[in-house]
Order: C-alpha cells, then sequence, then structure tokens
C-alpha cells in the first residue's frame, strides 16, 4: 500500500459525481423512522469527542514509546458508510469525501492524466478524490447504486441499528495500550474478528459483552488461542491516535441493505482510531481497496436474494456501473496507461471496550442462490 506516499495533483473540489442507477427492484422504501431514533441515541451516547481535522493520511509512527502489555478488544457499534457525516447528519452526496485515506499518494481531479484507466464509458468524475486526496470510490459511486437496488436511503443507520441488537460486528483487539489519550507507542499489535450473531440478547458494548468470534475469523477454525485470520503486527499509536500499519488478509464486512447480506471484501487494509479513554474508540477508520470483480461475484449473488428479476443479463447494467467505478490498482497503487482493476472505500466507525472474546461460533453456511449457479 502506498498511503505515505505524496505528490499529486491540485484538488477538485467538484461534486465527485453520481452514480447513474440503471437497475432498480420496485421494493418499497424502508421506514426510517424507527431507526433514526436508535441510532441517533446510540451516537448520543458515544464519548463527546469532535471528528478530527480531515486529512488524507494517518498520522506517522512516533520517535518512540513502550507499549504496555495490555490487551483491549473493541466492538464496532457505530458504523459511517458515507452518505452522512460522522455527527448522525442527514444525507449527504459528498459525505464519502471525509472518509478513508490517500491510498495512491495522488490527489486527483477530473482531469488528472497520471492515473489508471478508467472503464470504458465512465465518467471522468469516478476518478475524482475527496478531502486532501481521499479515495472512496465506494462512497461516491458503488453506495448510491446499492442505496437504489435496496430501496435504503441511509445505510449507516440500518447498519449501526443492526450491530446495536447484536446482528454481528468487528471486533479489533490491540496489545499494547494505556489509558493515555496522548500516547505515543511503537510495536503494538492488531487483530480483527469477524463475528456474528451475539446470542446473548442486545449486547451491553462494556467488559460484560463476551461477544463469540466466527469460525473462520481463527486460524485454527476453533479456538481463540489460535489467532485471529487478520492480523496487523507493526501497528503503533501517535498520539493517542492506534494505527494498524500493514496487515495479512483481507477484511470482510458482510454487510445488510433491505435485510440481503451483501459481503464487501478489504484488500491492503489500514485501520485507525482514536483512543480517546479506556472504554472509548472513536472517529475509526477502515480503508483499502476493493477487488472489483470479486466484488461483483459476491453483489450478483445478493442481488437475486433483493429480487430475482435481477438474475441473469437483468444485472448486467448494474455490474457495469461496479466496473466504471473503478480508480486504482487492486494492490492499492496507481499508474498511468494501466487499466483500473479495483475500487478504493473508506468508511468510519466508532467502538467501545468489551470484554476479550473467549468463545468461536460456528460460521453460518451462505444462503441458496436464486439465481441459481
Amino acid at each position: 500500500m502506498a498511503w505515505l506516499a505524496c505528490g499529486g495533483q491540485t484538488q477538485d473540489n467538484g461534486d465527485g459525481g453520481d452514480a447513474a442507477l440503471e437497475a432498480s427492484p420496485q421494493d418499497a422504501p424502508i421506514d426510517q423512522t424507527a431507526t433514526d431514533v436508535v441510532v441517533a441515541d446510540s451516537i448520543a451516547s458515544d464519548v463527546d469527542a469532535a471528528p478530527p481535522p480531515i486529512t488524507g493520511e494517518p498520522p506517522p509512527p512516533p520517535d518512540g514509546g513502550a507499549p504496555t502489555t495490555n490487551v483491549l478488544t473493541f466492538a464496532i457499534q457505530t458504523i459511517f458508510l458515507g452518505e452522512a457525516d460522522r455527527n448522525g447528519g442527514g444525507p449527504s452526496n459528498t459525505a464519502w469525501k471525509s472518509y478513508g485515506y490517500d491510498l495512491d499518494g495522488l490527489v486527483t481531479t477530473s482531469s488528472s492524466t497520471n492515473v489508471c484507466t478508467l472503464y470504458q464509458g465512465s465518467p471522468k468524475t469516478n476518478q475524482v478524490d475527496g478531502t486532501d486526496g481521499i479515495d472512496n470510490s465506494w462512497g461516491s459511486t458503488i453506495l448510491p447504486i446499492l442505496q437504489s437496488a435496496a430501496s435504503l436511503p441511509t445505510p449507516s443507520q440500518s447498519e449501526s441499528v443492526e450491530i446495536d441488537s447484536g446482528a454481528f460486528t468487528l471486533q479489533i483487539q490491540v496489545t499494547g495500550l494505556s489509558d493515555d489519550p496522548q500516547q505515543n507507542a511503537l510495536g503494538l499489535s492488531m487483530q480483527v474478528f469477524v463475528s456474528g450473531a451475539y446470542g446473548n440478547g442486545a449486547p451491553a458494548f462494556d467488559t460484560s459483552t463476551n461477544w463469540p468470534v466466527l469460525s473462520t475469523s481463527v486460524k485454527d477454525g476453533q479456538t481463540i488461542a489460535s489467532g485471529s485470520t487478520i492480523q496487523f503486527p507493526t501497528s503503533y499509536v501517535s498520539n493517542g491516535t492506534v494505527v494498524s500499519g500493514g496487515g495479512q488478509n483481507p477484511i470482510v464486512l458482510d454487510l445488510g441493505f433491505s435485510g440481503i447480506q451483501i459481503p464487501i471484501t478489504i484488500h491492503d487494509a489500514i485501520i485507525t482510531f482514536d483512543h480517546v479513554d479506556h472504554a472509548d474508540a472513536m472517529n475509526g477508520t477502515i480503508a483499502g481497496v476493493i477487488d472489483t470483480q470479486e466484488f461483483i461475484t459476491t453483489f450478483r449473488q445478493a442481488a437475486g436474494e433483493i429480487s430475482t428479476s435481477l438474475c441473469g443479463s437483468a444485472f448486467d447494467g448494474i455490474a457495469e456501473q461496479i466496473d466504471q467505478a473503478q480508480d486504482i490498482l487492486n494492490d492499492g497503487t496507481n499508474a498511468p496507461n494501466v487499466a483500473c482493476n479495483a475500487i478504493s472505500i473508506g468508511i468510519g466507525f466508532n467502538a467501545k471496550l468489551v470484554a476479550n472474546p473467549t468463545t468461536v461460533a460456528q460460521a453460518p453456511q451462505p444462503p441458496p442462490n436464486p439465481c441459481g449457479d
């Protein structure tokens, strides 16, 4: 990943473009009234920490500092997918610009020529970066497609309600943190556990919450002690901001849109958050790249669950829009005269300290493909 690189061109303050949605089932929109109330309460209960200034890069490693032996696990409680800001405001077609990082080291405008070649028919606005070079074609182009296909205008709220009820989460376990909100230390380690249903009512999101992890998320498929399949062994904390460093294996977010699960696999991921106090991980970011063909394959099956009218050639219009969202190379870099083959992504989160997990739950079998093989 080239997120520490510098260079590029002057920032374009345009709107980044809106996807032209070609395929949408005639499902009735979901009533968001109850969702809005629950998520508003959840956000209001978070630590009163204002979002930091938006920058394209995470803080660099500190000059020194030793980690502690503490092992702390934070479960994501609130997620921000890109259609609204971290303060819980209403939908905005520019909110995506503040989520993610400058993965390719370039500040790309619609007139930039030092980047990969867009898919045929793609508008040049699909390569426009967010604030300070943030790469997030997921937020600018893909998320609107999902919102339209699932008739779901505020997916961040819906997902946060699902997490708060105990449907799923990601658990970020860090070794080496102190309670100092300005801690500086090298030599931390991070691992991420994917968790399905909590299975014991609604989680309290405190140290009484022992959330099982999925068997597919641990190396031996059976025990926490074997370690997560998602490891970041060179993490650090800089003035209280935890940075994952280089990782091993992708992160899979199993997002739900109108009850339909769509796995989002994030390669070359970087995770950051502000450890504002002992129990809170705020202003979190997960950034990386989505392999385009991998995503089209998983979304094609999910689209059939949304509506069987999207099986077969009916999905081709959506697949083409996904192809047109490609803005980066699948190793997180960028270069001219090469076809783009990946989609940049940046999302936000807030997380709470929970118990270090001790149990492993069997991962559920994927649902049958309603479109057939």
